[in-house]
Order: C-alpha cells, then structure tokens, then sequence
C-alpha cells in the first residue's frame, strides 16, 4: 500500500465549526490527479455522565440536520488548545450544571478519517452533582434528563436513542463498566 501525494490544496468554505478543503492528488500507481474534500473541524468531546444516584445525563434537544428531538450525552467541540479534560468538564457543567466527582478518558477515536480531519474524545464522568444552572450558547435550547441504566438500553433498543456517536458512548460505557466490574470482582 502506498500513500497519496497531495499536489494542491484550496479552502472551499469556512466557519466555526468546519473548514472544507479540496485536496488534489496523485498516487503512484495510478496516472491520473484525483479531488477530495476534507472537513477541517475542532476536535469534540462526549461525556457519559453519571450521578450520585446512578442516573446516566442527557441532554434533550432539537437537531436542525434531522429536524429531530434527540437524546444525547453531554458534548462539544474543543476549544483552540483546550486541554480535552477540561473542555469535558466545561462542556457538562454549561450543557447541565452538573460537575464530576471522577472524569475518565474512555477512548479517543476519529470522527471519520475518510472525510473528517477530527478526534472524539469519549470520557465518563462519575460522582456528578449539579451545582449550578446551565450556562448554554446563544444558539442551544436543552433540556436535562435523568435515566436508569436499563432505561437507557431500552432507549437505544427501541431507536429512541439513534444519534450514532452517542450509541457509540454509550457502547464503551457499557463495555468498560463490565471490564470494571469484572476486575473488581476478582
């Protein structure tokens, strides 16, 4: 396997949350140059929050891409140079005014390297209790709701929750809570 070479690059479109490039390229196995896009974009995170009381947060809110009401796990993007445990800690106390007793790098995955230049920073944060009200954008409009573990399985069972990233958080919660459990029984 070989790497392509980028022969040019021009910027299409730019805002705060993405940039869109179009690369021009070559491969040496092949004769012709070929276009891709790349979406330049923040780095984001996602935080599985988990009260006291062991209550999985969400955030309800309405999303213009779908034109849905979604259920998602507190998140955002990183700021420029933003440390992702803090920008974990930012994002949970504006999104819900809870704060976290632990916060824990699950993993770090590509959003989409095909297309998309970014990390997700996935963390779970334990212990939350709320100390203060939300502290949301100009642009948001969220509500906070609590739910039980089984409630929330049910939620992704039954398409209620549908948004992938956050299936995916919810996924490796799941998964490194049973590896947790099973070292801590042993």
């Amino acid at each position: 396997m070989k790497r392509w070479t980028i022969k040019s690059e021009r910027k299409l479109f730019s805002s705060n949350v993405f940039a869109l490039r179009e690369l021009r390229c070559t491969h040496p196995d092949k004769e012709d140059e070929f276009g891709f896009y790349i979406l330049n974009s923040p780095d984001w995170i996602n935080v599985v929050a988990v009260t006291e009381d062991d209550k999985i947060i969400f955030v309800r809110q309405h999303r213009l891409g779908t034109d849905e009401y979604t259920y998602e796990t507190p998140a955002g993007l990183m700021e420029k140079d933003e440390d992702p445990f803090d920008a974990a800690r930012r994002e949970l106390l504006e999104e819900t005014g809870y704060s976290p007793g632990s916060l824990r790098l699950m993993k770090k995955l590509s959003a989409n390297p095909a297309i998309q230049n970014n990390y997700i920073y996935f963390f779970c944060a334990t212990g939350c209790t709320g100390i203060s009200e939300q502290d949301l954008d100009l642009q948001e409009d969220i509500d906070v709701e609590l739910y039980t573990e089984d409630q929330v399985v049910n939620m992704i069972e039954e398409g209620v929750i549908n948004h992938s990233i956050i299936v995916n958080a919810l996924n490796l919660y799941f998964s490194d809570k049973k590896r947790t459990d099973l070292i801590s029984t042993d």
